[in-house]
């Protein structure tokens, strides 16, 4: 609970501009903490930093706006009189992280602009706000990263923050762009996208295995040309067999020194061809 002696009353018209802001104000939000305040009064003084004769605030953009909007010519306020503009900014962060009043997106921005305006390190700001670094710098990245439409439509709405963290999972701008279409074309949920991530994934992975053993079928048939021993074996003891499941190459020894010959064999056909293929 505040201390009531700390609290100041402020006049509006004194209140001259912000210190820092990460808010994204819808008219719904708006037209709710009007009607809270008109009910209630702001239960929650501001948080202001004084500078001269007028104050800047830090914490409570939509109560003062939401004050102005019905009228009020004061505004209950904690004044900071000696405090920094970094110092400031992390206590209005910390003040609406505490109250649960950032949505994920929010605070994102919340976090690039601390970054960006105050100099902050991802692990400082971390020690700072009480949270992981990772989390912190994934929250970062999907503002960074991801392309403005998708930004935008988490702004307006339309998919999830939750959605656009998922997709941050792949590095091609078209690649998302055509999986954030369809989120939107067939209303695909978080979970079912996770699903659906995972999915490609495994595809790739198969598709990425395939390439690879096709490369290392050319290079075993080239070398089968010029090589005798490797003649005998290729596609006789050593084949390259293809399934849905996915293709391997196959070894056929008859004993653990006849497996060690082949490997050996194929070994150094595929370091000599190191250019070609990573094995």
């Amino acid at each position: 609970m505040f201390n009531k002696q700390n609290i100041e009353q402020i006049k509006v018209s004194k209140i001259t501009g912000s210190l820092f802001q990460m808010r994204i104000e819808t008219d719904f939000d708006m037209e709710e903490m009007r009607n809270s305040i008109y009910a209630n009064g702001i239960l929650n003084p501001l948080m202001l930093k004084k500078q001269g004769n007028e104050y800047l605030i830090i914490a409570g953009h939509r109560r003062l706006k939401a004050a102005k909007e019905l009228g009020l010519s004061v505004v209950p306020a904690i004044v900071y009189d000696k405090i920094s503009d970094r110092e400031g900014a992390i206590k209005g962060m910390v003040d609406n992280l505490n109250r649960r009043e950032l949505t994920p997106l929010e605070q994102a921005i919340g976090y690039k602009k601390l970054i960006e305006q105050f100099q902050f390190t991802q692990y400082e700001l971390a020690q700072a706000l009480g949270k992981s670094q990772s989390i912190i710098s994934e929250y970062v990245r999907t503002l960074e990263y991801l392309p403005h439409q998708v930004i935008k439509a988490v702004t307006s709405g339309i998919i999830t923050f939750a959605h656009a963290r998922v997709l941050l999972r792949l590095k091609d701008e078209d690649e998302i762009l055509q999986l954030f279409e369809k989120i939107i074309r067939e209303n695909i949920t978080v979970d079912e996208l996770k699903i659906l991530m995972s999915r490609r994934a495994n595809l790739h992975n198969l598709s990425r295995k395939r390439k690879e053993l096709e490369l290392i079928g050319r290079i075993l048939e080239e070398y089968s040309l010029r090589d005798k021993t490797l003649q005998n074996y290729w596609k006789k003891e050593i084949l390259l067999r293809k399934s849905k499941i996915g293709d391997r190459l196959q070894v056929d020894f008859r004993n653990s020194r006849d497996l060690q010959i082949k490997l050996k064999k194929l070994l150094n056909v595929l370091q000599t061809s190191q250019t070609q293929i990573q094995v």
